[in-house]
């Protein structure tokens, strides 16, 4: 009841401040931004000339864009075309989410203009353009509602405008004179509508300092010195806050690691161009290099393993495949391409076993909970432990074992994490046994974004948590779940706790000739063996999400 009330007077303020908002002021007449011929650009072009891209993949967008995995007609742009509404009806103000009514994410996901980065690229290669020209004089208002969202149309129209210009007017409309125009209006709306305020500040503000950045790598203009200056010493700050002490980030979240590294490439591309011998490449590089280490050994059978939220965002949208979705094999290309060496650099720093002998816990008296032994490694395997983003990893190159334990994404607060605490991967004999189940969806259906999140559709344990519905205001936290804290690790074993709703549950792993066993212990609820793990079912649990709104 209590909760009923305080959810009803949040709503009630969450409109009111809906309501009494100001109207969004989309920039016009802005000062013509003078050209620059950028160096950086070039590196962008050596490697799309050494990649290997399916024709495939760039024809994806010769017709239609595909958005979350479905096709998006010309005249949708305003559309959440999963649900049919249309928020261009609701006229020059938006609210932020539209709570089990409708995806707002579709809308910006069409307005980043991605798909011109693949239109460029088979127009430049195969002199291949696209059934339909985007005007962007025609884009709603609802493109102008996240200031993220419009930062990743702005580095769009960039790549676009750096791209040869006798293509310029087959795939956009506009003249170039109107697409220069047109970034200059975004570079001062995005200026003046930072989202770098409240209790979190995470990957939109990173990504909206990355396309500032690119802009004057880009452009000169009046301000562009001194913005220069502003900009990185946010960036700076920012590196500090946003990654933990071993330079993985702090969304708590895979894919949003793969987001943040994509930002961090442009970030690099953009400072080198002004300035090569800023002393901030030196920490883009390492944050960088250790976000390569983690996503890399993350990628089981050429795809990402999805820890936390998916949302499917991405910057370099070049090679990125809409028909395997979480393929990414692309960005470690990427990063080895910008920076030649990091694949050969040592990597000890990161592979270290940790034992608090001072805090193992006699289990003995404990319920105990054991679950079907499984045969996972065949051959000789290695450990990765990344104790700040909070994941183990046991794999070779075919065979694989993770469990998650560690802090909650956003500094315990949740964010893009979810109820995962303990919980498995495990690929092995070309099969998935246990697989993470992905996403699902954000706040048009917060009941399977709850699901997605839920410890029902993870591997972790198994027991009668009961857990209170998380409203519209939580479903971007995790109530009922503690950091985890891991007593014992190395090779060959594991043992850590988390609570659930007050709960305390601990995991044992112990792997013994390539067999892993694993026992939970606990004193404050019933503990339930899996006789079977999902052998059968693709390693899914419930339900599989390949990708933001990808459901099967």
């Amino acid at each position: 009841m209590v909760k009923s009330i305080r959810t009803l007077l949040r709503r009630i303020k969450f409109n009111l401040n809906y309501l009494t908002s100001s109207q969004i002021e989309i920039p016009t007449n802005t000062e013509t931004y003078r050209y620059r011929n950028p160096k950086y650009f070039d590196i962008v072009l050596g490697y799309l000339d050494q990649a290997n891209i399916d024709k495939k993949n760039l024809e994806q967008v010769l017709r239609q864009y595909i958005v979350f995995g479905q096709e998006v007609g010309v005249n949708n742009y305003s559309k959440d075309i999963f649900s049919g509404y249309d928020f261009e009806s609701t006229k020059k103000k938006f609210k932020t989410a539209y709570f089990n009514i409708a995806d707002v994410k579709v809308p910006y996901e069409i307005g980043r203009l991605q798909g011109i980065q693949k239109n460029n690229l088979i127009a430049q290669e195969q002199a291949i353009f696209p059934d339909h020209k985007i005007d962007i004089n025609k884009f709603p208002t609802i493109f102008w509602n996240s200031p993220m969202d419009v930062a990743i149309r702005n580095i769009n129209l960039i790549f676009h405008r750096n791209f040869d210009c006798d293509i310029h007017q087959r795939i956009i409309a506009n003249s170039q004179e109107e697409i220069d125009a047109h970034i200059s209006n975004h570079y001062l709306y995005i200026k003046n509508n930072l989202e770098n305020v409240g209790n979190v500040v995470g990957n939109h503000y990173l990504v909206e300092l990355a396309s500032l950045l690119l802009t004057i790598a880009t452009f000169d203009f009046s301000s562009s010195k001194d913005d220069f200056l502003y900009l990185t010493n946010e960036l700076n700050e920012q590196l500090d806050r946003q990654f933990n002490n071993d330079g993985t980030s702090f969304e708590g979240s895979s894919h949003y690691a793969a987001f943040v590294t994509e930002a961090l490439l442009i970030c690099k591309l953009a400072i080198e161009e002004v300035d090569e011998k800023s002393l901030i490449l030196k920490k883009i590089e390492g944050i960088i290099e250790a976000n390569r280490l983690l996503l890399k050994t993350l990628i089981v059978n050429e795809e990402l393993s999805q820890i936390g939220d998916n949302d499917s965002g991405r910057l370099f949208y070049f090679e990125h495949n809409e028909y395997k979705p979480l393929n990414m094999n692309w960005l470690i290309n990427l990063i080895d391409y910008v920076y030649p060496d990091i694949s050969t650099r040592a990597t000890d720093l990161y592979f270290s076993s940790k034992k608090e002998t001072e805090n193992l816990v006699n289990l003995s008296g404990y319920k105990k909970a054991t679950h079907k032994p499984m045969h996972i490694f065949n051959k000789e395997f290695q450990f990765y432990p990344f104790p700040d983003f909070g994941i183990y990893v046991w794999r070779n190159e075919i065979e694989y074992l993770s469990i998650r334990c560690g802090q909650i994404g956003q500094n315990s607060i949740g964010g893009h994490s979810h109820y995962d605490q303990l919980s498995i991967e495990c690929f092995t004999n070309s099969n998935w046994v246990a697989r993470d189940p992905g996403t699902g969806t954000y706040t048009d259906d917060l009941e399977l974004r709850n699901k997605f999140k839920s410890i029902e559709y993870h591997w972790g344990p198994k027991a009668e948590i009961k857990f209170k519905k998380e409203d519209e205001f939580d479903c971007f936290r995790l109530n009922y779940m503690s950091d985890g804290v891991v007593l014992d690790v190395d090779k060959s074993i594991f043992l850590g706790y988390a609570e659930f709703n007050g709960a305390r549950i601990y995991r044992k792993i112990r792997i013994k000739q390539g067999i892993v066993y694993i026992d939970d212990y606990s004193n404050d609820v019933e503990l339930e063996e899996y006789a079977s793990w999902g052998e059968d079912n693709e390693g899914v649990k419930v339900q599989f999400s390949e990708g933001y709104k990808r459901l099967r």
